[in-house]
């Protein structure tokens, strides 16, 4: 089963902590994917529980070190001309990650703009 909801903004929370903790609730306690519409991530518990190896202050500072490291690699891995193309295999083992640190980004973007 999936939540379809548009954007961060009407997912249940008013800071990221709380918006996280009601993602973890509904997918991970309930068994509900939640699906973000308009920036199309599919929240599954492997992508909750990425975001949940943060530390806290990460998203009181909205960054995490670790996450931008773990882009740069995937990003790397898939553009570098000196390394062979990425694979598909690889693509979809990264996919989770590439979707919490997007979720990440858009939780604490969302929290600082308002």
């Amino acid at each position: 089963m999936t939540i379809e909801v548009h954007t961060v903004r009407h997912l249940k929370g008013a800071s990221p902590r709380t918006k996280l903790h009601h993602l973890y609730k509904t997918v991970c306690r309930r068994g509900i994917n939640v699906h973000l519409t308009k920036d199309d991530i599919h929240v599954t518990p492997a992508v909750v529980s990425i975001l949940l190896q943060r530390r806290p202050e990460d998203l009181d500072q909205g960054d995490s070190q670790a996450l931008r490291v773990l882009l740069s690699l995937r990003h790397d891995r898939e553009t570098s001309p000196c390394l062979a193309p990425a694979s598909e295999v690889f693509k979809a083992r990264t996919q989770d990650m590439e979707a919490a640190a997007s979720l990440f980004y858009l939780i604490v973007g969302q929290a600082a703009a308002e």
